[in-house]
């Protein structure tokens, strides 16, 4: 969530300070990489996650969100996507960070985008598996 804050308060992605950032946190290598990988998902997945809030909340668009918030999202939605844990690990994880980090009406709102977005993505996956 840090290098993707970082990288969306300077409006691009700077692999090197993200590294710096990353190296000062941890200092196991795969941790780190691990790190790197998934800001650079979400990062590189902003506009399709950003688009998929929006429409789910046109009240409180990405620009208009706490940094922290739109940030949050967009990393939660990559990893409910490209990733392999559990959607229901993700959101609890996001609600916790917004708890931390975040304002006091953040954990209900990061909560209902990414219920809504489990919701459709569930449909999806369940309508493309039906046979016709």
């Amino acid at each position: 969530m840090q290098v993707l804050f970082l990288w969306d308060t300077n409006g691009q992605s700077d692999h090197a300070l993200a590294a710096q950032l990353v190296d000062d946190g941890s200092t196991e290598d795969a941790t780190r990489r691990d790190a790197l990988a998934m800001a650079a998902g979400a990062w590189n997945g902003r506009d399709v996650a950003d688009k998929w809030v929006e429409r789910l909340a046109p009240q409180w668009p990405p620009r208009r969100q706490p940094a922290v918030d739109r940030n949050l999202l967009r990393l939660a939605i990559y990893e409910m996507t490209a990733t392999d844990t559990p959607a229901k690990v993700v959101i609890d994880e996001a609600i916790e960070l917004a708890k931390s980090f975040s304002t006091e009406n953040s954990p209900s709102f990061i909560n209902g985008v990414l219920d809504a977005v489990l919701h459709e993505r569930t449909a999806l996956l369940e309508g493309a598996a039906k046979p016709e």
